[in-house]
């Protein structure tokens, strides 16, 4: 009986660790920019005007457009044309981090 109840605790406790471990995709690519990135690069807040399969453009509340380059590196959240994002740029033009913010 006490084998069979420390049995069914070890499994229920596996099944659960097993459950909060498991991410898609989106969720282990989300945005989270680094300490560095935050204190060493220069960031963009605007609105997406356009997306390529090489950049992203933004707008900002200036109006100025900036159009960023993304790789399969840059971290960033399911945008879409006309989310909020704040986005992570290096001198050279590249966004490291892409985030959407709210309003």
């Amino acid at each position: 009986m006490r084998i069979g109840m420390m049995a069914m605790m070890i499994m229920a406790g596996v099944t659960l660790s097993a459950i909060g471990c498991t991410q898609n995709a989106s969720e282990k690519r989300a945005a989270s920019p680094t300490m560095a990135e935050r204190f060493k690069q220069d960031s963009i807040t605007g609105r997406v005007n356009d997306i390529g399969a090489r950049h992203v453009s933004i707008k900002d509340d200036a109006g100025e457009t900036r159009r960023v380059r993304v790789d399969d590196q840059t971290k960033m959240d399911q945008v879409a044309i006309g989310d909020q994002v704040k986005a992570f740029v290096s001198d050279d033009g590249y966004a490291s981090t892409i985030q959407r913010v709210r309003p």
